[in-house]
């Protein structure tokens, strides 16, 4: 016999799902993670730069969010549905749609360093400096 794994996300989706439904109290927090998508995002660092790339594609700007708050990254927006035609028939559906969210932790370095974002051909990409002021050495008396 042969287990095929899905997606971490997904697997992760359907976890919060069982729990939810387990559940007795429909807690808000819950039912918002629920109705959230996360779109992939890859993080990787150079010499001097924190890198966060995320698959956002279909998204205008100005429905994208990005904030730093203390060690994380949070880039949230919305994408509309787009309908081929009234009431259709899903056969394959893939793509989502609505409200998503990512929360990215920020090592040490990167923390309070200075953020830039680009949006190009569906990637939404985020560079944070290394913050230089982050680390120092104290004198001891």
């Amino acid at each position: 016999m042969s287990i095929i794994l899905k997606d971490p996300k997904s697997l992760e989706d359907d976890v919060i799902r069982l729990l939810a439904g387990f559940s007795q109290m429909h807690l808000p927090s819950l039912m918002d993670e629920l109705n959230r998508w996360h779109p992939p995002v890859d993080v990787f660092e150079t010499e001097d730069k924190l890198i966060i790339l995320a698959e956002i594609a279909g998204i205008s700007v100005d429905k994208i969010s990005i904030k730093q708050i203390e060690n994380t990254i949070i880039i949230s927006g919305n994408r509309d549905e787009i309908l081929p035609e009234p009431s259709p028939i899903f056969h394959h559906m893939e793509i989502n749609y609505g409200p998503f969210e990512r929360v990215i932790r920020l090592p040490v370095k990167f923390v309070g360093g200075e953020v830039s974002a680009k949006y190009r051909n569906g990637f939404l990409r985020v560079e944070i400096k290394e913050n230089k002021t982050v680390s120092r050495t104290i004198e001891i008396k």
